[in-house]
């Protein structure tokens, strides 16, 4: 493979780089509309409207309803990494795995602290919850300081 055929293969790379970038903007967009319409549907059915759900019924409104919004924020979390993620694939810099990474990271604190209950609190649990808030603090760390790598010495 001559130099001339990574250049070309570079600047393949490089055209589809603006296009993933701009879908992943936009379904972050979506993704976020939706989340906000569903917390607006949700709190105007709380205050209402009854907040009590029927099992039977497999409706919008009874899924709203029946969802923690704890949850429905970690899954919200769950889609933004993911389009992230797809994004990166476009990407030629190995850092921007990094917020994805925290994203996921993120969300998997919320979906597993949501399930918690006072009764289910024993040291393994803490034991999760310290590695994930380990795991993010670790990802954050590596951000930050490969960021501050970059910037031009004083």
């Amino acid at each position: 493979m001559s130099d001339n055929d990574t250049i070309t293969d570079l600047r393949f790379f490089a055209a589809f780089r603006r296009p993933a970038w701009v879908i992943m903007m936009v379904a972050q967009m979506l993704l976020g509309l939706g989340l906000a319409l569903a917390l607006i549907a949700k709190y105007y059915m709380l205050v209402f409207g009854t907040a009590s759900c029927t099992a039977e019924a497999d409706t919008l409104g009874n899924m709203i309803r029946c969802t923690p919004t704890i949850l429905m924020v970690a899954h919200f979390i769950f889609g933004v990494a993911g389009f992230r993620f797809a994004a990166f694939m476009f990407q030629d810099r190995p850092r921007a795995i990094l917020p994805p990474i925290m994203l996921s990271f993120a969300g998997m604190l919320l979906l597993f602290v949501q399930g918690i209950t006072p009764a289910a609190a024993t040291w393994p649990v803490a034991a999760v919850i310290v590695t994930l808030l380990a795991c993010l603090s670790a990802a954050f760390a590596a951000q930050f300081l490969l960021v501050r790598s970059r910037e031009p010495s004083e």
